[in-house]
């Protein structure tokens, strides 16, 4: 069945030509009145109109000059900075992150709150509300400057009432967070997985921004992924994501924190590498315990049990990515951990089984890029570019 579309009203059109002339700029920038005029297909005058205004609005600043081909001078266009601020907050068991965006994803102000999540879900809106006031305040960043809100959560979430529907970790269920946030707050509100937060990131401001069609995997507390499909994240039909850590890897296998038995999670995270090595070791106290950081020093000295561990979990991710390769054939994907030398251990093993179970062509031009997500403020800031995605896509016309 065909959905009508309405004709796009003067109104609708302006916000998307505004839109576009502020992404040209973002990601071209800096940039000349004529580039924008090349790029975009707009008229000359639309684009000296709609400039003014946003310089006006003070969301992009004249940086300096060009010269043009017929020898005049040219003013180049960037991005404002300090147009405007969005806020990221990152959801922990035992912890809330908050950080302050300017418009180029930039860390203005971060604060870390010791907090109880976990078990707690009665309480988690409060607690969120009376930490982002009390950030606000400590920033001194006018009110009328904050353009938005995003909050990221473990596991998996409803974006579009903002309900976290299930997060094992933080063992929440159909909690709802987006609508007290929104009622208090007089801002857009935006709620989603972390990993997709993540990805916003990566599409915005780095790897991602060369890529249409590209997946985010994520090896930490859990497994996580996101995607981007012809340049939007994609969801799915109910907004509830793609759950690549709960694909059935061993039916009769360990027991994941989900419940289920034998998802890829409990055998590719930080709990399942641990896992994995009190499975191997034989002459091992069994009551001594260790951890991944200990696990990965261990491999690096050339440990036997602990390297055979990371060349088993390299498999099993390698076999995990192979079959998102045969499903949704991205240009690339990201692979990202806290540790580089998790990466580096899993490496060799997981392109193997990459290239042993690659259908085809599917993967003759893919790109994989391992990169290092550093600390919870990456997180954060994914949540925060939640806001700027949206600030910067152009508005829905249906």
């Amino acid at each position: 069945m065909y959905r009508h579309v309405p004709p796009v009203d003067r109104k609708m059109m302006q916000k998307i030509n505004r839109n576009t002339l502020l992404n040209l700029i973002r990601v071209h920038a800096p940039i000349s009145r004529t580039e924008l005029k090349r790029l975009s297909g707009l008229s000359q005058g639309t684009i000296f109109g709609m400039t003014a205004n946003l310089i006006e609005q003070q969301l992009i600043v004249e940086t300096g000059e060009t010269q043009s081909t017929g020898g005049r001078k040219a003013e180049l266009l960037e991005i404002y900075p300090d147009g405007g601020y969005v806020i990221g907050i990152e959801i922990r068991e035992y912890e809330l992150m908050v950080v302050l965006l300017n418009l180029h994803g930039e860390i203005v102000a971060t604060e870390t709150y010791l907090t109880q999540f976990r078990h707690h879900p009665e309480s988690a809106t409060a607690i969120i509300i009376k930490n982002v006031e009390a950030f606000i305040v400590a920033t001194a960043v006018p009110r009328e400057k904050i353009i938005g809100l995003g909050c990221g959560v473990s596991g998996c979430v409803n974006v579009q009432d903002g309900t976290v529907v299930d997060s094992w970790i933080l063992n929440w269920h159909n909690v709802v967070v987006g609508t007290p946030l929104r009622a208090h707050f007089d801002w857009p509100v935006f709620v989603d997985n972390s990993v997709n937060c993540m990805i916003s990131y990566e599409k915005l401001f780095r790897s991602g921004q060369m890529y249409h069609d590209f997946l985010l995997v994520t090896v930490g507390r859990g497994l996580g992924m996101a995607a981007i499909i012809r340049d939007l994240p994609f969801r799915g039909s109910q907004g509830l994501g793609a759950e690549f850590g709960h694909i059935p890897f061993d039916l009769h296998g360990r027991l994941c924190e989900c419940g289920n038995r034998g998802c890829l999670e409990a055998y590719v995270s930080d709990y399942g590498m641990l896992a994995t090595y009190r499975e191997l070791r034989t002459n091992v106290d069994p009551d001594k315990d260790i951890s991944l950081p200990e696990l990965i020093k261990l491999a690096c000295q050339n440990d036997p049990i602990a390297r055979k561990v990371f060349e088993l979990t390299g498999t099993y991710l390698g076999n995990g990515i192979a079959s998102l390769v045969n499903l949704f054939n991205p240009e690339c994907i990201i692979i990202s951990n806290d540790a580089e030398e998790l990466l580096e251990l899993l490496s060799p093993s997981m392109h193997t089984a990459l290239q042993q179970h690659i259908f085809s062509q599917l993967g003759k031009d893919l790109s994989i890029i391992c990169e290092k997500s550093t600390t919870i403020e990456s997180w954060a800031r994914g949540a925060g570019c939640l806001v700027l995605q949206d600030f910067f896509s152009s508005p829905k016309q249906f």
